[in-house]
């Protein structure tokens, strides 16, 4: 469902959520490339931060992955208000009054139908997106109880091979070269991972719960894509915030029945790591949604790709984990799935016409 504004709504809610202009200036091109740079290693860090301290939030006497999940999704509800904040702050032309307001809320609100938000468009985006997202964080939270969080990281970014699939059988997006290449990349990556660990009941777990994410995280971005279409940055926050809502309400019940029934005891929680742990999860969700608005989205994608190095040496330094095995070959490969799909549509069009020419040209001789 692609989203647009009328052009009344364009007049008033201006560059914050119309496309940005595609001719600048020198200068702002350089405070745009700076302000990337920026937002790049603040994204990197605010990941491997919230990662990190997630792996040391457990222990013997506190290992509650689920309550994890919900208390660090119940903190994206701040996103919608301290978004709207920074809109209406950011130009002295906009006023948190009518009809500003009434526009930028309407806005909004088209993320869920073209009529705004209905009960039904509301229940229905909820119910499958909230699932996802408890899902994939779970699985993710999980999973760093039996892996490292280099490995953990690394893995997840397998998604971007499964975004390719779903979205050839979803979308129906073409069949590419670099796309297929980033397919094998990202598989043969993931079997080194864990043949590495010696197909272990242990690492194997870990293994097993970082592909579900990635899997789930494949399936959040593709069915989400096919949702709501191109939504503009304050619309991502609204429908993140709504999550976050939505998994404060549904999933506390959850998390006091496992409590109670001593699956997940909430006794002797590390709130230094837990809470730190949230907000920097926060921070993260936040720079994602607005470096695309601000920067170069390829920013974006390698900031999370900057994190696994980071954890890495990390994990190498602090938890003297050994990484000179086949794992290291297995990440390479998995980045560099995860890399040849940063190339633009127009260039990997090209070269998949190329190696099509290529190959006729050698059947053919």
């Amino acid at each position: 469902m692609a989203l647009t504004l009328n052009d009344d709504d364009h007049a008033i809610i201006g560059n914050g959520i119309a496309p940005v202009e595609s001719q600048r200036s020198t200068a702002s091109e350089c405070r745009r490339l700076a302000l990337g740079l920026v937002i790049v290693i603040c994204i990197a860090l605010s990941w491997v931060g919230a990662v990190q301290l997630t792996k040391m939030s457990y222990s013997e006497a506190f290992s509650a992955p689920l309550f994890l999940v919900w208390l660090g999704t119940s903190w994206m509800m701040t996103l919608f208000p301290v978004a709207s904040a920074i809109y209406f702050l950011s130009a002295p032309h906009r006023r948190f009054r009518n009809p500003e307001a009434v526009i930028y809320w309407r806005h909004c609100t088209h993320v869920f139908s073209p009529s705004g938000i209905t009960f039904r468009s509301l229940l229905t985006s909820m119910v499958l997106f909230t699932s996802l997202w408890v899902g994939i964080n779970y699985s993710y939270s999980r999973a760093l109880m039996y892996a490292s969080a280099t490995d953990v990281a690394t893995l997840s970014s397998s998604s971007s091979a499964f975004i390719v699939l779903l979205s050839i059988c979803i979308l129906k997006e073409q069949i590419l070269i670099l796309r297929i290449l980033s397919v094998l990349f990202s598989c043969v990556g993931i079997v080194l991972f864990a043949y590495a660990d010696g197909f272990q009941q242990v690492g194997a777990a870990g293994v097993l719960l970082s592909l579900v994410s990635a899997i789930g995280i494949a399936m959040y971005k593709v069915l989400l894509k096919w949702r709501v279409g191109d939504a503009s940055i304050y619309q991502m926050t609204l429908f993140l915030s709504v999550i976050g809502a939505f998994n404060t309400v549904t999933l506390f019940p959850v998390v006091l029945l496992l409590h109670f029934t001593g699956v997940e005891i909430l006794y002797h929680i590390p709130w230094n790591f837990v809470i730190w742990s949230s907000i920097l999860g926060v921070i993260f969700n936040f720079l994602i949604n607005f470096g695309i608005a601000y920067t170069y989205p390829l920013f974006i994608s390698l900031g999370t790709l900057l994190g696994i190095p980071i954890n890495a040496i990390i994990d190498a330094l602090v938890h003297n984990i050994d990484l000179l095995n086949w794992k290291f070959p297995g990440a390479i490969l998995i980045m560099s799935g995860f890399l040849i799909l940063l190339a633009p549509p127009s260039d990997s069009l090209t070269i998949h016409k190329f190696f099509l020419k290529l190959i006729r040209w050698k059947w053919t001789s």
